[in-house]
């Protein structure tokens, strides 16, 4: 972390061309659901996050480089020993409502949302002393010790701001604005038809361009037919969590379409293991699982090629946090046999049949093609080596419900981004964390040695120092195995050739309000 981290407004302003004039046919979204609240802390589905770039603002944003960019602040400045942190606002932002954005706003949000209730960003907040309002657009934020991704933890997809006139004093969760969602940002809430539409309308006051009229999110719970209304110009963009990698091929032969493979920001694909109850608090059956899933297969079959077989419990997308003594490809290569021995040892042999004694429940989101291929893979995987694997497809609400609130599972496929930084993404896969919270440490595993590695590579200033904690943790991971990596994503995304000004930000669902369309 280097002190006097100063970004200029200015540099936001030159990344987009200027088109003249606002565009009044609407651009079209895929979703798969709109199941749940939009408030971006209720979420159960993708849509969430869909909605948090163009409702709500936060102090900066990732570029396609990855690179934090001004957005409700225009300046952030750490000190030397990167505990105290001065952020400088936009003046003369308002709220959807036309209530004046201040201060108070993003102190109440890290205070009593994000801190609360974001998985990511409760990690940071932890380490927080306390944060101070100096003036109307000023605050300063204190640390027990250094937080070395703070910077990218103030994306909006880990710390959205919420405006505090309509929240304070009130249920968070169970807000009667979560169904019409007021923030600073490119496009305001508008009208919500249940099980059809999501429609955004632009925000006349944003303090930078917007050049599109309308954003209308529909609701195809059908991949197929997702991808053939994309093609069909009924769609104009679907986004890689929603995109069946098997069709890509046909996509990028489409002139009419284009398609964006790779992103700038790793991201995982990996099974939670439920060590809470057996046999899976077994290491010796986890290890066993690790042996007998094939992931080679499942990145060319299920993710079309378009994934790398995972390499240790962070993948490779962070090479300076990679290490080569962690490699899956070392530890735990295809292997049945090996599969079948660990089995064995733990005291689960094949009766007269063939089966063991083990039967398992395979969660995951029907509606993500790549996952429900991915299981059928697994399932044929553990048959191979006696285990009995039931499949459990259902929806995403369903499935944060038995997974995160209520622990009923045993394998659940996630997929996670890692948000430009594996102690923001990743690190609430493993460490120690209350029940009950969407999207963190579904496996119930606790390690306090774990735990301590994890706080230094997150206090380290130095990438080395940050490396060797990694290092140290991942071998730990390795062995212990309370998920297993499957694969690193590479990303695709794809949208009608008309749109420019698309991709623009590190992740597709980025700067919708820097897109318009080419007539």
């Amino acid at each position: 972390m280097r002190a006097g981290v100063f970004i200029s407004l200015v540099l936001s302003l030159l990344l987009f061309p200027l088109p003249l004039g606002s565009q009044t046919s609407p651009l079209r979204i895929a979703v798969h659901t709109d199941e749940g609240p939009l408030n971006p802390f209720t979420f159960r589905t993708a849509l969430g996050y869909n909605l948090l770039t163009l409702v709500f603002d936060t102090l900066l944003w990732p570029d396609a480089d990855n690179v934090p960019r001004p957005s409700l602040a225009e300046h952030v400045e750490s000190d030397r020993s990167g505990t105290r942190w001065t952020v400088r606002l936009r003046r003369n932002v308002r709220w959807h409502d036309g209530r004046p954005f201040t201060a108070a706003d993003v102190k109440f949000t890290m205070e009593e949302v994000t801190g609360k209730y974001q998985g990511r960003f409760r990690r940071a907040f932890e380490q927080m002393d306390h944060i101070t309002v100096v003036g109307p657009t000023t605050l300063v934020i204190r640390f027990k010790r250094p937080f070395a991704p703070f910077l990218r933890l103030l994306s909006v997809f880990d710390c959205p701001i919420l405006p505090q006139h309509v929240y304070a004093g009130g249920d968070i969760l169970r807000h009667p604005r979560n169904a019409d969602p007021v923030g600073t940002g490119p496009f305001r809430f508008r009208e919500w038809v249940r099980g059809d539409r999501i429609v955004l309308e632009r925000n006349p006051d944003y303090v930078d361009p917007v050049y599109l009229d309308r954003l209308v999110f529909r609701v195809f719970p059908s991949p197929t037919l997702r991808v053939t209304a994309l093609e069909t110009g009924e769609l104009d963009h679907i986004s890689d969590f929603y995109l069946p990698k098997t069709d890509v091929d046909r996509l990028r032969r489409n002139p009419a379409i284009r398609v964006r493979i790779g992103q700038p920001i790793p991201s995982v694909g990996f099974v939670y293991l439920n060590t809470r109850r057996p046999p899976l608090n077994n290491v010796k059956v986890r290890q066993a699982l690790a042996f007998a899933i094939n992931r080679v297969q499942i990145t060319q079959q299920a993710m079309a090629g378009l994934a790398r077989p995972a390499r240790g419990p962070f993948g490779d997308g962070f090479r300076w946090a990679w290490s080569p003594a962690a490699d899956f490809n070392r530890l735990y290569p295809y292997n049945p046999e090996r599969a079948a021995a660990l089995l064995d040892e733990a005291g689960f042999p094949r009766g007269a049949g063939g089966e063991r004694p083990i039967r398992l429940r395979v969660v995951y989101d029907a509606a993500r093609a790549p996952l429900v291929a991915a299981a059928a893979i697994i399932q044929d995987n553990l048959r191979a080596v006696g285990i009995a694997a039931e499949l459990v497809p259902v929806d995403a609400a369903v499935r944060i419900d038995r997974v995160y609130m209520r622990a009923d599972f045993d394998l659940a496929l996630e997929t996670y981004t890692s948000s430009g930084d594996p102690a923001i993404g990743y690190h609430r896969i493993y460490a120690t964390a209350p029940p009950r919270v969407p999207f963190v440490n579904a496996s119930g595993y606790s390690n306090p040695v774990v735990d301590e590695l994890l706080t230094r590579a997150t206090e380290a200033t130095s990438r080395a120092a940050r490396a060797r904690a990694y290092a140290e943790v991942s071998a730990i991971l390795a062995a212990d195995l309370p998920a297993l990596m499957l694969f690193d994503e590479v990303g695709v995304d794809a949208a009608r050739a008309t749109l420019r000004g698309v991709w623009t930000g590190a992740d597709a669902r980025d700067r919708w309000d820097a897109v318009w369309i080419q007539k």
